[in-house]
């Protein structure tokens, strides 16, 4: 049975935001993934089936491969068309933040949330949210935003809002944001919560085909590029993979295309840490996954200002792809030497 985790309190007071309110506006952050569009499309989806009012404004161009999820569900795209974004945000009476634990989080929509009188209410499952929402519902050790938006359905007794289309939507995120139950899953309750979506009559063969096994085909040739010729192994026991601008020019790079690059690495025996660098216009974003009790979130917080959880977590670095790619070997080293004296 799925157990009630959220805060009577806090779970009153959200019912009585939506329901003083027909104009909401459902943010998630830059670079969305499968967790950020599920939460904010099933959210929206189920906020639409109450009779409400509601747009879901992403940072930047959604990745290809989940374009899927979108069907029959209009959203707007902040950098395709910033005054109409802007105009619905200002105009709003309640923004939900789904799926980042920070402002900085939404890129050029921060000074619009900031500005805002709208009541920010915060659902999230990332470790240190900042105090920048008026209501939290912040669960890191869930498996995924996803999970904590249809707990708090579920104990808002709004089960009768939720439909085939939102419950696939929920799904679809608990299974990129875990890796089809691979990582982040090591409680019985997730499980539970699937099962409960499964009911909805989701197609689930077809959601993980989708989600978890559909690729343009340059993206298939840019990792097979990448394993190929841009992936070292130190020690035998930690990867890195690093892109630069003219390789990602060479396979027509799209947002997306690198998904789950990083955790190629880790199907190699005794690999337990995998990193990939990326050279984009603005900055290298870094992303890195581990197994077993190797926390990669320390270290992309210290090294390269992100963060997220123990066994996936990712920042990024301003500056060239060499000087990321020095910072990397320095922290192996680090490393290196820490296991050698616990040992």
């Amino acid at each position: 049975m799925i157990k009630n985790i959220i805060n009577p309190e806090s779970l009153e007071q959200f019912k009585k935001l939506v329901a003083d309110v027909t104009r909401i506006v459902i943010t998630c952050h830059k670079k969305p993934d499968g967790d950020a569009i599920g939460s904010s499309l099933g959210l929206c989806k189920a906020l639409r089936n109450m009779g409400k009012n509601v747009t879901v404004i992403i940072p930047d161009q959604l990745a290809q491969s989940l374009e899927f999820m979108t069907e029959d569900i209009d959203y707007a795209t902040f950098s395709f068309n910033e005054k109409r974004a802007g105009n619905i945000i200002r105009n709003t009476q309640l923004l939900f933040c789904l799926d980042y634990n920070a402002l900085d989080r939404v890129d050029k929509i921060k000074p619009l949330l900031e500005e805002s009188r709208a009541p920010k209410v915060l659902i999230d499952h990332h470790l240190n949210p900042t105090q920048d929402f008026n209501l939290m519902f912040s669960f890191p050790k869930l498996s995924s935003t996803c999970e904590v938006v249809f707990r708090i359905l579920r104990e808002a007794n709004w089960l009768q809002y939720v439909d085939k289309q939102v419950a696939s939507l929920l799904f679809v995120g608990m299974m990129t944001d875990t890796g089809n139950l691979s990582w982040s899953s090591s409680y019985p309750d997730v499980y539970e919560v699937m099962a409960r979506l499964m009911e909805y009559g989701i197609d689930k063969p077809y959601l993980y085909k989708q989600a978890m096994d559909t690729v343009p085909l340059n993206s298939l040739k840019l990792h097979s590029y990448a394993l190929l010729n841009k992936m070292t192994i130190i020690y035998d026991s930690i990867a890195l993979i690093v892109l630069d601008k003219n390789d990602l020019e060479t396979f027509n790079y799209k947002t997306g295309d690198t998904e789950r690059l990083v955790n190629r690495p880790l199907s190699v025996k005794g690999v337990y840490w995998s990193t990939f660098m990326r050279e984009d216009p603005d900055c290298i974003k870094v992303s890195m996954r581990s197994e077993g009790d190797f926390a990669v979130d320390t270290l992309c917080a210290t090294y390269f200002g992100g963060g997220g959880h123990k066994n996936a977590a990712a920042g990024e670095f301003y500056g060239t792809i060499d000087e990321a790619v020095e910072i990397f070997h320095k922290i192996v080293e680090k490393v290196k030497i820490e296991k050698t004296i616990e040992k």
